[in-house]
């Protein structure tokens, strides 16, 4: 039912929109917001059972002034205090909503703002993937931020990595990619951010989505409890990756990102840490 005489945007302007600064930092940090507060989660919970919580190794923490070399002490206070701070109403708590938890997951999403709008200005930079990374990595890597990856459990590279991972997923829609897939969030901050309203997003789910189109089908989906995490472009209703199929990969890759987030990128495939 029409209650309004706004006009109606086209796809096309819709898609400008959504590939707008405005609407990829939304999605961008509603994608971040989700990965950071459910790996948080899952440690929180003992959820994890492959792998460690990250945390800055000690040849790090000397290069980035938080250590002292000779003595293995923590000299930056501002870290102490940060890494207190974050732990605060954690133990015995693993709800999400955990005071500590809840401010180092406010702080990363607030930093990848401007982290993101930063790079997003950077002319080139999004196209060069491995630049990108070092780029927006650097933006993790104060005591502060770094007492927040911490937390989460994340390496600032981990987070760095992931805001690439997202922004290929969102430009290049439908290509087939080896990189954990958007939490679907995003695409609803986006909408919101650049004013799309719930009819056209209802609208534009009904027709584009294959999925709603194998609900009304007759046939009996045989993944009925799995869910589909990439859709065939040109058959509507094909699956061509099932989520089934990627949970252990989704574990390795991320046990793999963990380890490259002690090695230095700028020294290429070496493996040399700093």
């Amino acid at each position: 039912m029409m209650t309004s005489s706004k006009k109606k945007l086209s796809e096309a302007e819709k898609e400008r929109l959504l590939l707008g600064e405005d609407g990829l930092t939304a999605f961008i940090v509603a994608e971040i917001e989700q990965f950071v507060q459910q790996t948080m989660h899952e440690y929180d919970t003992k959820q994890r059972y492959l792998g460690h919580k990250w945390t800055m190794p000690e040849h790090e923490k000397i290069q980035e002034g938080l250590m002292d070399a000779e003595s293995g002490n923590i000299t930056s206070q501002e870290y102490l205090e940060a890494v207190d701070r974050f732990q605060q109403l954690a133990e015995g708590n693993s709800s999400l909503q955990a005071g500590g938890g809840a401010q180092a997951v406010e702080l990363i999403c607030n930093t990848t703002v401007l982290a993101f709008q930063d790079g997003f200005r950077q002319q080139g930079l999004l196209s060069a993937l491995g630049s990108a990374i070092i780029f927006f990595r650097s933006f993790y890597r104060t005591p502060t931020l770094i007492a927040a990856c911490e937390r989460v459990g994340l390496s600032d590279y981990s987070i760095a990595h992931h805001i690439t991972d997202m922004y290929h997923h969102r430009i290049f829609r439908g290509a087939y990619t080896k990189t954990l897939q958007p939490s679907g969030k995003g695409e609803i901050a986006a909408r919101i951010a650049v004013g799309i309203d719930d009819e056209d997003v209802t609208t534009t789910t009904t027709t584009n989505n294959p999925e709603a189109l194998v609900d009304q089908s007759e046939d009996i989906d045989p993944h009925i409890d799995d869910e589909c995490l990439l859709w065939s472009p040109t058959t509507p209703g094909l699956c061509l990756h099932w989520k089934s199929d990627n949970e252990a990969w989704r574990q390795r890759r991320f046990e793999k990102i963990q380890m490259e987030g002690t090695r230095d990128p700028r020294r290429g495939g070496s493996g040399t840490t700093r």
